[in-house]
């Protein structure tokens, strides 16, 4: 497996990566597994193709350690994938088919499972009715990303939490779904991260959250167990097109 990160300046991002492929590896021992990053961050794709090629590794999986199928699932994985096979010496790359590409981590139900142990950590029980939920993310202009969180909200809104509302890392967002869920008669209002790490946008949820009064923020989902099953759900092409409901 080849596990592909965003990649981040921010130092946490890569050890947070690091923490959840440790987590893949005592799930799925004699698996091997590298990481690589988009951005900021190394090993780069090239880089860590090159060294499973040169161990012996004929047949490589790609599994994005994203949560949406955004941009750089559908163009900068793919391009750094076909550029890192075609960046192989001709003796390899003869012999060795170019890697394919799982689809990215979400929307998973094993995700939503990964949140409520975050919650739980935090002292919020899941389906608690009295509670709603900020559904926190990074936010994005792609349509088919955005719609997919509000998919995922709305079928965790049915477990059982009074609501879930999902809130992009934009402006003051987090804070002004916080007030609303509060004028609707929230009577505990909590964050969840969908973020597999901390960084400039989950923090950016976090401050605006607190700022706004809110109860509880968790976690992000890091290195949870249920992530970890999740990127071997991926590698292993299970819900090969996540549909939520079908999934359940």
């Amino acid at each position: 497996m080849l596990a592909v990160a965003h990649g981040s300046r921010d130092a946490r991002h890569g050890e947070s990566v690091e923490a959840l492929l440790a987590q893949v590896r005592e799930q799925r021992p004699g698996l091997r597994v590298e990481t690589a990053f988009l951005d900021h961050c190394g090993p780069t794709t090239a880089r860590a193709l090159h060294g499973l090629v040169r161990d012996g590794y004929q047949h490589v999986k790609v599994v994005p350690l994203l949560l949406n199928t955004a941009y750089h699932v559908r163009q900068d994985i793919p391009a750094a994938v076909l550029a890192a096979h075609e960046g192989l010496p001709r003796r390899w790359r003869s012999s060795v088919p170019r890697p394919t590409v799982a689809e990215p981590l979400g929307p998973h139900p094993l995700l939503l499972a990964g949140l409520e142990r975050r919650l739980r950590e935090a002292g919020v029980w899941p389906g608690d009715e009295s509670v709603a939920v900020v559904l926190g993310w990074a936010g994005s202009s792609d349509q088919l990303a955005a719609a997919a969180v509000e998919e995922l909200a709305g079928y965790w809104q049915r477990s059982g939490w009074e609501r879930v509302e999902s809130a992009p890392a934009v402006g003051d967002l987090a804070g002004d779904a916080v007030r609303e869920l509060r004028r609707g008669g929230a009577r505990r209002v909590v964050v969840a991260p969908y973020f597999l790490a901390p960084g400039m946008l989950a923090d950016r949820i976090r401050d605006s959250a607190l700022r706004a009064g809110v109860d509880v923020v968790a976690e992000e989902l890091g290195n949870a167990p249920e992530v970890a099953a999740t990127v071997l759900a991926r590698f292993d092409g299970s819900v090969a097109t996540c549909r939520l409901v079908e999934a359940a």
